[in-house]
């Protein structure tokens, strides 16, 4: 399964899951997960604490916080979520520019960032 987030000034001490990833989940509860991002390999795998409250939303918690350091992710960026079957995220991180954001292991992010720039041309009106 796969979903997107926009970083938000409150999401950045922790992350509200959509409702629709819990239910896929079939009522298991993971007490923690992994994050990774993409295109890192599992060189660098980040342990995320999980959390539910009484209406039963999910949160990516303790860990969270790390995480977005560590990628300098801010406000507006755009996160697309992929979920494996092993309580592990790849996230794969967007910047304000539309661009996949460039990281030290990274060697396609050119080239995505490219294609969003044309659509975005091709999507400006004239």
């Amino acid at each position: 399964m796969e979903f997107f987030t926009i970083i938000l000034e409150k999401s950045s001490s922790r992350q509200v899951l959509p409702d629709n990833f819990v239910k896929m989940l079939d009522g298991h509860r993971p007490q923690n997960m992994k994050l990774r991002q993409a295109d890192n390999g599992l060189r660098k795998l980040w342990d995320v604490e999980v959390v539910f409250d009484t209406d039963g939303s999910m949160y990516l918690d303790r860990g969270w916080k790390q995480f977005v350091r560590a990628y300098d992710l801010r406000h507006g960026y755009f996160l697309v979520f992929r979920y494996d079957d092993n309580a592990t995220f790849t996230v794969k991180v967007f910047d304000t520019t539309m661009c996949r954001r460039r990281y030290q292991d990274d060697d396609d992010a050119s080239t995505l960032c490219l294609f969003f720039l044309s659509i975005r041309l091709c999507l400006t009106p004239i």
